[in-house]
């Protein structure tokens, strides 16, 4: 008859084994306690819950007001063209719009109306209406300027380069354009303001003053 000792000796290493054993085979038992799935929130959702919250909180509202104020005020005075100065150098020079057509033109039937290859001067069917006036509305000089000299010509149309086009019409009493992103001015190749561009024949003269004693 063998003795709690001897029984406890053998025990104790079928113990062992059991435990080893069943480490190294464990496997998954399942998950105990409520199971959430992971989702992520549909980002329409999401837009419409933090548009919601924003209106509540009025922060919307200051969002669209700021927004307004800053359209408006870019509308006013839109962004100045870079690289035009003035100048103590006056020059005159000419801007020739002669180009040529790199593909056919056609008619909606696909007729060929002028060949590629052609060129072609804009000037020798239509002729500028008038004179353009380039000027900086931000330099008094400038405005100045273009009110003494505008009465020279029977019909000038004024192109900002830079300052507020409400006030600038208030005070020359035109019509403001604006040279947006410098289009024209860089067409042109116009570096300096004050600035008048006319016709002459088939080609643009253009002359830069120089406001300086």
């Amino acid at each position: 008859m063998k003795t709690s000792k001897q029984k406890l000796t053998i025990i104790i290493p079928i113990l062992i084994i059991a435990f080893v054993t069943s480490a190294a085979l464990a496997k998954n038992l399942g998950t105990w306690g409520t199971v959430f799935p992971i989702e992520e929130q549909d980002i329409k959702e999401f837009i419409y819950e933090r548009l919601n919250h924003m209106k509540q909180n009025g922060e919307l509202e200051k969002i669209n007001t700021t927004f307004m104020k800053n359209t408006k005020k870019h509308m006013l005075r839109p962004t100045p063209v870079a690289n035009i100065t003035t100048t103590d150098q006056p020059k005159i020079f000419y801007y020739d719009p002669i180009y040529t057509l790199i593909k056919n033109i056609e008619d909606e039937k696909g007729k060929v109306i002028v060949k590629a290859g052609t060129t072609v001067n804009p000037l020798d069917t239509i002729k500028l209406h008038g004179v353009l006036f380039f000027i900086n509305a931000d330099d008094k000089k400038q405005i100045n300027w273009a009110i003494t000299t505008t009465k020279r010509y029977e019909y000038v149309k004024y192109i900002l380069v830079k300052g507020n086009i409400k006030t600038a019409g208030e005070v020359l009493n035109k019509r403001i354009y604006f040279d947006q992103n410098g289009n024209l001015t860089k067409q042109l190749g116009i570096k300096h303001v004050p600035c008048v561009v006319k016709q002459s024949g088939k080609k643009l003269e253009i002359q830069e003053f120089s406001l300086k004693k």
